[in-house]
């Protein structure tokens, strides 16, 4: 499922930072009240999760691999909510969302987590890897 009329997607494609056999699972904007002038967005594929957010002299991106992914957590307020991951590089965080989007964003990524340990061939962890 592509996002043919989303521009920023179709930007990050040419760029290359989402791949073109990726596709994206879900996508969400922050709230205009939480970030005034340029709201955030995340982005979710079926092999990453993309922060994304316009600063004043370019923009700012941030990507997690579903593979350094350690903790997943999602809190919901009256009007918003916000999605925090734990990786092994630090700690991603993006705040104002729309209030059911946290939640989607986790199942989405859920679901891409679930596709990719499916399509490959070898076990996550082996024997010899453990010892």
């Amino acid at each position: 499922m592509k996002a043919e009329n989303d521009e920023v997607i179709t930007m990050l494609i040419k760029k290359g930072i989402i791949a073109e056999d990726e596709n994206v699972l879900f996508t969400a904007r922050q709230k205009r009240w939480y970030n005034l002038i340029w709201p955030g967005r995340i982005i979710v594929t079926d092999v990453q999760v993309i922060f994304y957010a316009i600063t004043w002299f370019g923009y700012n991106l941030e990507t997690y691999g579903y593979d350094f992914f350690h903790n997943i957590s999602v809190k919901k307020w009256l009007f918003s909510s916000s999605i925090t991951f734990v990786t092994r590089l630090g700690v991603g965080k993006l705040r104002g969302l729309p209030h059911d989007a946290a939640s989607a964003a986790m199942q989405a990524i859920g679901k891409g987590i679930r596709a990719r340990v499916t399509a490959s061939k070898e076990p996550l962890r082996t024997e010899s890897s453990i010892v």
